[in-house]
Parts: structure tokens; C-alpha cells; sequence
């Protein structure tokens, strides 16, 4: 998230996102999704510990997995451009799709996130030919904080690996406007502001700088073994946001320095909200670059 979205603005967002609220979204609506429980950690409510599947017909479909944003304490798999809307339009191209939640802040702060988070992908990889798709072509796509949680998945070895998979296990990363990639630029300046920003990051992130550091996935991105580590293909796709466009281009110079295809997107002219909101309508830039990608990594 930027530090110039006001609490106003990241409420509305929230709310735009998550109401189907034009003509296109009301009329790309996939089916009842199945939904599992990828987690049981005590005490935990299932809800945040599960996904959706919407699987498009027949066996051995890749799979799109999102995660959701909300600044790390707000979202739900089910909203509109998370779940059902998403899933049409991926469903139609042949792809089974999964959108899931994980546990929030300020409940909860990193690394539980992005450890819900591997631990929803190795559930995953575990039962896709119980389940329907390939679990040899699973990508990742997040928006905003989820974003940022992708990217993290997709960089931290350790994180998977708590759960004995491999970064390989991804086959490709598509990131939606992030602006967390680099907690260490994020943090100390937002949180000193105070206000719903410094909150949200404290809440999240807490105010140890080394926790920040373990947090970032720029920083985890070694010079040179982004082939040895397994880390997969970028598409990183920002609006015209500084933020999100520095943190972005950041993450790209790291990744393509260790040797991983990392490609940039800018969505001009287009909000926060309507990076993630957009995709799937007639002639839509990003939806193309999307396409693209997935093709390029073998979907």
C-alpha cells in the first residue's frame, strides 16, 4: 500500500473491490465454488484457513491461485473480484482457479501470513489430481498486500520448505500493485507518520527492523541464484502510483539480476482498485499482458 492512500480512499477501495458494481462483473460469474480447509492451526477460525476451488471442466487444468490484499488485515477470498468474477473469466481460458484467505493483522503479524500462505500451496500441490488440475502448473497472482505475500512465497525459500516443497512447485508470479516488496523503504517512515498507514504496517510488520528485512522480497532475491533457488518468472504489473512503481522496479532489477525473467507492466491511467478489478473485460491491457505471461511459462 502507498503512503498516500488515506483511510478514506483504501475504504472505498475495499469497497469497490469487493461489489461486482458494473455490467461486466454482474455478467462473469462463475459457479458455486468448492471450498477446503488448507489449515487447522488452533484456535484458528476455518474460514481463515481456506480457499475456493473453481475448477474449469476437465482433469489436469493449470491452476491460478490469488491472494487477496487489504493492507494484511482486510479482504476475503470471497469478494467479487477475488472469487467468482476472477474465476469466470479463468475458467473460460481453461484454467481452474483458487482464491484463499489466511490470517490477518492485527490478530496476527508476519511471517504468519505468508506461512498461511505456503501452507495453502503445498495443500495444493498435495491433491491436484484429486482435485482436477496439474499440480505441476500452478501460478501465483496477488493484489496489493496479497502482492506482496506472492512475491514473498515466490523468493523465500524457507517458506515453502516449512512445509517440504520446493520454490519450484510455482511456475510463474503475477503481482498486481504492490507497494511492500521492500519493507525496509516502507516501514520506518509510514509508521513514524502514525495514523491507519503507520497502524497497518505496525499491525503487520511490528517495529523490528529485522523483522522488516525477513518480511521483504527484494531482499531475499540472491545475485545470480534466482535459477539455483528456483525462484519463477515476474509479471509485475503497477499503476502510475511512486510507491508501487519504485518498490516494483526494485523488484525487477533484484530478480533479473539473479537471473529470473522479470517483466514490468505499467497500468497507466489506471487506480489501485482497478489494477485488480479490471482484468477480464473486453480489450483490457493488463488481462492481455496476463495471458501473455501464462502462455510464455507454459499454462
Amino acid at each position: 500500500m502507498t503512503s498516500v492512500i488515506s483511510r478514506r480512499a483504501f475504504a472505498l477501495s475495499a469497497a469497490v473491490t469487493a461489489f461486482a458494481g458494473d455490467a461486466f462483473a454482474q455478467a462473469r460469474i462463475a459457479g458455486v465454488p468448492r471450498t477446503y480447509r488448507y489449515a487447522q492451526a488452533p484456535g484458528v477460525a476455518a474460514d481463515l484457513q481456506s480457499l475456493d476451488l473453481y475448477a474449469a471442466p476437465g482433469q489436469g487444468r493449470p491452476l491460478v491461485v490469488f491472494i487477496h490484499g487489504g493492507g494484511w488485515r482486510i479482504g476475503d477470498k470471497g469478494m467479487g473480484a477475488h472469487g467468482r468474477e476472477k474465476a469466470a473469466f479463468f475458467n473460460a481460458l481453461g484454467y481452474a482457479y483458487a482464491s484463499l484467505n489466511y490470517r490477518l493483522s492485527p490478530n496476527v503479524q508476519h511471517p504468519v501470513h505468508v506461512d498461511d500462505v505456503a501452507a495453502a500451496f503445498a495443500w495444493l500441490h498435495d491433491h491436484g489430481a484429486e482435485l482436477g488440475f496439474d499440480a505441476n502448473r500452478i501460478y501465483v497472482m496477488g493484489h496489493s498486500a496479497g502482492a506482496h505475500l506472492a512475491a514473498l512465497v515466490a523468493t523465500d525459500a524457507r517458506r515453502l520448505a516449512k512445509y517440504g516443497k520446493p520454490l519450484s512447485i510455482l511456475k510463474g508470479v503475477i503481482l498486481l500493485d504492490g507497494a511492500g516488496y521492500d519493507v525496509t523503504l516502507q516501514a520506518p517512515a509510514v509508521i513514524a507518520r502514525g495514523g491507519f498507514l503507520g497502524e497497518m504496517y505496525s499491525g503487520a510488520f511490528g517495529t523490528d527492523p529485522a523483522v522488516w528485512r525477513d518480511a521483504s522480497p527484494t531482499l531475499h532475491v540472491a545475485r545470480g541464484q534466482g535459477a539455483s533457488q528456483g525462484i519463477p518468472p515476474f509479471l509485475i504489473v503497477h499503476a502510475s502510483r511512486p510507491d508501487s512503481t519504485r518498490q516494483s522496479l526494485q523488484l525487477a532489477q533484484a530478480l533479473r539480476s539473479a537471473g529470473v525473467d522479470a517483466r514490468i507492466f505499467e497500468a497507466r491511467g489506471y487506480t489501485h482498485a482497478q489494477v485488480n478489478r479490471r482484468i477480464g473485460e473486453p480489450g483490457e491491457a493488463i488481462t492481455g499482458e496476463i495471458e501473455a505471461a501464462l502462455r510464455r511459462w507454459g499454462a
